[in-house]
């Protein structure tokens, strides 16, 4: 576990130099949530996007994406996930992109298009700090709200913000840490297989 405010901001793991840069896990986030692409192209464009050289070690690379995209918390969240406690999918950075650039130079003054470098993890610490009163928080809040517990005129407001504001995005769900380690593992597993398959072959 990394404690932001006493351990600092990484750029490597485990001595591997990662591109630690926001716009780079953004797409990785994109990368990961794209349906065009298998799990193993995922994951193996998440990899290029993140490391500026890959690592031979491909578990030691896998674990390194876990630990990065989820802010040295053990991989429990994906790239873009704001808070663990959420079940729906609140915002998109693509779709949001405006919202959150807009909320960004509201609050903090920094221009998410011309800033030269914000750490994916100062990024995030300073998206979840937004301002409530911030149309993407707005938005979020709109999106994920459980409207069972509302009243009448509340629950109507939040529907109707929800379908105004609903994400056009029919992404799948995005392949989790834990998912994208179990995959190469298959994967690997599997090419062991064949290669030993092909070499009792030839022996025989």
């Amino acid at each position: 576990m990394n404690i932001l405010l006493m351990d600092g901001l990484p750029e490597e793991y485990e001595g591997v130099e990662i591109s630690a840069d926001f716009r780079n896990m953004i797409q990785v986030d994109l990368i990961l949530r794209d349906d065009k692409l298998s799990d193993i192209e995922k994951t193996m464009a998440a990899l290029n996007q993140l490391y500026p050289v890959i690592p031979n070690d491909i578990q030691k690379a896998i674990d390194g994406l876990a630990w990065f995209s989820s802010r040295g918390q053990g991989g429990n969240e994906s790239a873009g996930e704001v808070n663990q406690t959420q079940t729906k999918r609140g915002f998109c950075f693509e779709q949001d992109a405006g919202l959150i650039y807009s909320a960004f130079y509201s609050t903090y003054h920094i221009s998410l298009t011309t800033v030269e470098f914000l750490h994916w993890w100062e990024f995030m610490a300073l998206f979840e700090g937004l301002p409530e009163d911030t149309l993407i928080k707005k938005v979020i809040y709109w999106r994920t709200a459980d409207v069972t517990t509302m009243g009448k005129e509340e629950r109507k407001h939040v529907l109707k913000m929800r379908k105004q504001f609903a994400l056009k995005s029919t992404e799948k769900p995005v392949l989790s840490a834990e998912e994208v380690e179990r995959k190469m593992k298959e994967r690997m597993a599997q090419r062991f297989a064949e290669a030993q398959a092909t070499l009792e072959q030839k022996g025989g």
